[in-house]
């Protein structure tokens, strides 16, 4: 529809008086007055950008109340988000199944270490339980007999009966901390003197 000579010039004494900065001012002061077609004075609507390839992606975000991170890209057409990403998402990142042998995992979890971090010995790069050991001497130690504690006096008798340390290895220490004392090798020390008079009276049968 034609625009008056009337409504032009009052358009044109409205835009001189006011001075507006820009078109959108322009167009806001002149519908206020009356002076522009509706058509024109409305602004036209955003159309919404889903970030989601399909509506059963979008409900199953809000189903599963999914926090999309910024910056995640989808993996359907122009890095939409579809429901296959949704639900990695709502799995979290997978494990990464870890080339080893059972005890060697089983002793990495025991002690602290992480596994995916050793080059394995074994076929393929599989990680042994030797390699997980190597790693921690403490753990070879371990392996190792631990030296008993002993007493004076028990040290002395063991000296003088000739009784090594793996000879007390199962003997239970009734000193303070497990320490093993003279009355704990009496069993023992009666023994070596039973084989001892034992070999004694073989002699003297000999010699007769």
């Amino acid at each position: 529809m034609a625009t008056s000579a009337q409504t032009l010039s009052l358009i044109i004494d409205e835009l001189v008086k006011a001075k507006p900065l820009d078109r959108d001012a322009a167009i806001t002061l002149l519908a206020s007055k009356g002076y522009l077609p509706k058509k024109l004075s409305e602004k036209p609507k955003e159309k919404k950008t889903s970030r989601f390839a399909s509506k059963a992606a979008e409900d199953f975000a809000d189903a599963k109340s999914l926090v999309i991170p910024d910056g995640f890209k989808g993996t359907a057409a122009n890095d939409k988000i579809s429901v296959k990403d949704l639900k990695q998402l709502a799995e979290g990142p997978k494990k990464t199944k870890v080339n080893a042998s059972p005890s060697a995992q089983q002793f990495a979890r025991d002690n602290g270490i992480d596994i995916s971090k050793i080059s394995g010995s074994g076929a393929e790069g599989k990680v042994l339980l030797k390699d997980v050991k190597d790693l921690k001497p403490a753990a070879k130690a371990a392996e190792e007999p631990a030296k008993r504690k002993v007493s004076s006096s028990a040290a002395k008798l063991m000296k003088q009966y000739e009784i090594d340390e793996e000879d007390v290895v199962d003997i239970e220490g009734s000193g303070k901390e497990g320490t093993i004392v003279a009355k704990d090798l009496k069993e023992l020390i009666d023994m070596i003197k039973a084989e001892k008079s034992g070999e004694s009276s073989d002699e003297s049968e000999e010699e007769d």
